[in-house]
């Protein structure tokens, strides 16, 4: 996680659980980063180094998966959730919130099916199929 990646991070101020930020600086015991979209900067403190955590890791922040080309999407190849390089809660939520504003309500974890707005009405029954 050097300066320029892309994280994740923690935002117990705002309406959002996670925001996308980018690091502007790296530290043994301090991260800098920069929200994406409203230019706040944020500080996060390096978690201690023990043997359950032998990685240096900070406080709220995650990697962010590299976004896929339109080309990738077309392809489907953001279907399957397993293939994030970086599975965790705010991949997650951010791949299902992109794949619920395409319309694409049905997101595969492994063999696990989530159904987002299950309820919408799809043209899957159409007048020809049902009679």
């Amino acid at each position: 996680m050097e300066a320029g990646a892309s994280v994740w991070l923690t935002d117990g101020d705002g309406d959002a659980a996670w925001v996308l930020c980018e690091v502007l600086k790296k530290t043994a015991t301090l991260l800098e980063c920069e929200n994406v979209k409203t230019q706040k900067v944020y500080q996060r403190e390096a978690l201690p180094i023990t043997e359950d955590n032998p990685a240096l890791k900070y406080k709220g922040v995650e990697l962010a998966n590299t976004p896929l080309s339109d080309e990738d999407i077309a392809e489907g190849r953001d279907d399957d959730l397993i293939t994030l390089p970086h599975l965790h809660e705010p991949a997650l939520l951010h791949a299902i919130s992109d794949r619920f504003f395409r319309g694409e309500i049905y997101t595969w974890t492994g063999p696990i099916l989530i159904a987002v707005n299950p309820f919408e009405r799809l043209p899957l029954y159409t007048s020809e199929i049902l009679d």
